[in-house]
C-alpha cells in the first residue's frame, strides 16, 4: 500500500516531489543487536555521547512491584555505555534527581536543563564534564522558567531548547504521567560560550501547544515531528502529524509534510539523523527512514523488542539506545535493553 501527499516549503514557495510512504520493509539495510543490559533500567534520562562514550544521567523508575507500582522514583545516577568492550561503567551522581529534562551535548559537555526532581520542577542548568582523569558534574547556571519534556539541541557553541511544559502534572498522587496543560511554544537559545549573555527568544513553533513531540537537528535546521496535547486525563488527547523545520540562517518556520498516519500509531518516536537520512525509532519497535530531500518515507527493520527509548545516538558507525518504558512490568517498571543498530555494507 502507497499513500502519496503534496509536499510544500512554506516562505520558499516551491513545490517539491510527492512524498511515499513504502509499507515493506528493507531488513537487508539495517540489522538490530541486544547488548549489555543497562545497570539501573530507567526512563525519562539524559543521554548523551561523552568521549566516545554514551552517558546515561538521571531519569525515572518505579517503587513496587506489578500490580502494585506505588511510587515514581528519580535518579542521579549516571552510568557510561563502551561500544568497543559493551561494557558499563558508573560516573559520579548528579548533584540532584531529575527526570525529563531537555538535555544535548556542546562541546563534548552533557547540558541537562531544568526537569524535575521528585518533589519539585527545576529551572538548574547541570554540566557533566570530564575534567583530567574524572568526570564532575557542575552546576552551569539557571533556565529563565521552569521545564520538563522539552527538547535541547546543541549547534556549535549553542543550546537551542525548544518547547515541554513548565509543570509536572502527573494524573495520580504516584506520579503517573501526564496532562500537558502547561505546555509551551517557546524556542530560545544560549550561547555557552556567553552564558551572561542570557537565552534570546526566537520564534515560536507554529501551530498548537503539545507535549511528546520529537526533534533533532541536522546543524542547519531545527526538526519537529508530531506531539500531543492533554487538557486533563478524562480527555483522550489531542495528536499532531505536523512535521515543521526552523532555519536557523532564516530564522523562520517551515510547514512540510505531515507524518504518515501510520506512525501515530506508534508514537512517541526517538528520531536520529544518520546519513543524511531522519530515522524514527518507535515505541512498537518499527523503525522508519525519511529522506528530507524527495520526503519519501520507508521502513527499516524492526527493532527486536518493543520499548520507548529516549534518545538514540550514532556512535562508531552504530546506532545505540538503552532505558525508556516497555509493555514487560518487570524491575522498575523500565527497560534494561541496550540496542544496538547496524547497517550491512552497501
Amino acid at each position: 500500500m502507497k499513500m502519496a501527499s503534496t509536499f510544500v516549503a512554506h516562505g520558499i514557495g516551491v513545490l517539491l516531489a510527492l512524498h511515499v510512504v513504502s509499507q515493506a520493509a528493507q531488513p537487508e539495510r539495517l540489522y538490530w543487536t541486544k547488548s549489555t543490559p543497562l545497570p539501573e533500567p530507567r526512563a525519562g534520562h539524559a543521554a548523551g555521547v561523552l568521549d566516545g562514550k554514551l552517558v546515561i544521567a538521571g531519569g525515572t523508575y518505579w517503587e513496587g512491584e506489578k500490580g502494585n507500582w506505588t511510587k515514581k522514583i528519580f535518579s542521579a545516577r549516571t552510568h557510561a555505555f563502551d561500544p568497543a568492550t559493551h561494557t558499563w561503567e558508573q560516573l559520579p551522581d548528579a548533584p540532584m534527581p531529575f527526570g525529563y529534562a531537555a538535555f544535548t551535548v556542546v562541546k563534548n559537555r552533557l547540558f541537562v536543563l531544568g526537569g524535575y526532581d521528585g518533589k519539585k520542577e527545576s529551572r538548574k542548568i547541570l554540566v557533566l564534564s570530564k575534567q583530567g582523569t574524572e568526570y564532575v558534574w557542575e552546576i552551569f547556571g539557571e533556565l529563565p522558567d521552569t521545564r520538563l519534556f522539552g527538547w535541547a539541541g546543541g549547534i556549535g557553541s549553542s543550546i537551542f531548547l525548544l518547547g515541554g511544559v513548565t509543570r509536572f502534572e502527573p494524573t495520580d498522587d504516584a506520579g503517573s504521567c501526564c496532562t500537558s496543560a502547561t505546555a509551551t511554544n517557546r524556542l530560545q537559545m544560549l550561547d555557552t560560550t556567553a552564558p551572561d549573555q542570557g537565552w534570546h527568544e526566537l520564534p515560536p513553533y507554529p501551530g498548537g501547544k503539545r507535549w511528546l513531540f520529537s526533534a533533532e537537528t541536522d546543524g542547519d535546521n531545527l526538526w519537529m515531528f508530531g506531539g500531543i496535547y492533554t487538557a486533563n486525563g478524562e480527555d483522550p488527547p489531542e495528536q499532531f502529524r505536523q512535521v515543521l523545520r526552523y532555519s536557523l540562517t532564516e530564522k523562520v518556520w517551515h510547514k512540510l509534510s505531515p507524518l504518515p498516519p501510520d506512525t501515530l500509531t506508534a508514537t512517541p518516536l526517538s528520531p536520529l539523523f544518520v546519513g543524511g537520512k531522519i530515522l524514527f525509532m518507535s515505541f512498537s519497535k518499527t523503525v522508519w527512514e525519511l529522506d528530507p530531500v524527495t520526503q519519501e518515507y520507508s521502513r527499516l527493520s524492526p527493532l527486536p523488542e518493543e520499548a520507548f527509548v529516549d534518545k538514540y545516538v550514532w556512535l562508531n558507525g552504530q546506532i545505540i539506545g538503552t532505558g525508556g518504558e516497555n509493555k514487560i512490568e518487570g524491575p522498575r517498571r523500565r527497560s534494561e535493553w541496550t540496542f544496538i543498530g547496524k547497517f550491512r555494507p552497501e
